[in-house]
This record gives structure tokens, sequence and C-alpha cells, in this order.
């Protein structure tokens, strides 16, 4: 594949599932004060972009407002995912959008405001938030919080998606 994939990501529901962010609360970064990501989610992510050539992550993840892309992906080299961040949306939270329902919106706002600004056609967003209202067949849906990306079928869905 010659064109560049592009791949919003989030993290929560997504790479770490419900246990790491509720429960295991043991595994501690050191120095960066958040959890492991669920191991067989980092797997199935890494299988994903083994399949895959000339990707772009770009998270999508409220994590971009506690981390720099710099510590980021130090957090993702920890947790063994094999792919470094690129880049970060930027959010609209704040000040578009103030309301917790309003969440799911916002996400995809800043993914949509992201793909105009840099002219992305093509991209695909990972994400435990329902965006599918906003970005339709751009959007992998992760509802299960407790799988994350693990769960059955999404691994098949996103290759789909890049082979389309």
């Amino acid at each position: 594949m010659n064109s560049k994939i592009y791949i919003f990501l989030d993290i929560d529901g997504v790479l770490a599932t419900s246990y790491q962010y509720f429960t295991n609360r043991k595994k501690w970064h050191p120095t960066y004060n958040c959890y492991r990501f669920d191991a067989k989610c980092v797997k199935v992510f890494n299988t994903i972009l083994d399949s895959l050539d000339n990707y772009i992550i770009i998270l999508s993840s409220d994590w971009q407002l506690k981390y720099t892309i710099e510590e980021l992906n130090e957090i993702f080299e920890w947790n063994n995912v094999n792919c470094k961040i690129t880049d970060v949306t930027g959010t609209a939270w704040k000040i578009k959008f103030f309301e917790p329902h309003e969440v799911p919106e916002c996400r995809a706002y800043d993914i949509v405001q992201y793909a105009k600004k840099h002219k992305i056609k093509k991209y695909l967003a990972i994400d435990d938030l329902d965006l599918n209202h906003w970005l339709d067949d751009y959007f992998i849906h992760t509802p299960r919080a407790n799988e994350g990306i693990k769960q059955s079928g999404v691994k098949d869905k996103i290759l789909k998606f890049f082979t389309k």
C-alpha cells in the first residue's frame, strides 16, 4: 500500500480496558502516573499495524490533555505498542463543547477539523465513544470498554477498511 494510512486513536476503551482504568491500578508507570494498557489489546493493535504500511497515528484521546507527544510515545513504548504517535488532534473541549453529553460530538469534531486542516481524505477513527453519527464510514466502534480492540470482529473490520 503506497498511500498514507491515518488512524485516529483513542486509548481508554480501545487499548486500555475498564479493568486497567478502574481495577488494575497496581501497575503504574513510574514517571507518568498512568496505568498499563491491556496486553491482549496491544497485541491485537500491533497485529493490525504489522499488516499495514505507511501508517500515521494521531491521538484523539483525552490523554493528550495530560501528556506531551514525547511522553505519550514513552508510555506506548512501556506498553509495547509498536508505533509512535505522530500528532494529536487538539481539542475543542471547553472552547466549543462544555457539557458531558457533548464529549462524543467534541471528539468527532476534533477529528474532522484535523482531517480538514491537513487535507486527509481517508482515515479511520477507533474509539469506544460512539462517533458513528458524525464520522459514519470513517469509524470503528469498540463499544465494550471491558474488551477494547480485542473484542470479536473489531480487528477484521479495521483491516477490511484499509483494503477497500
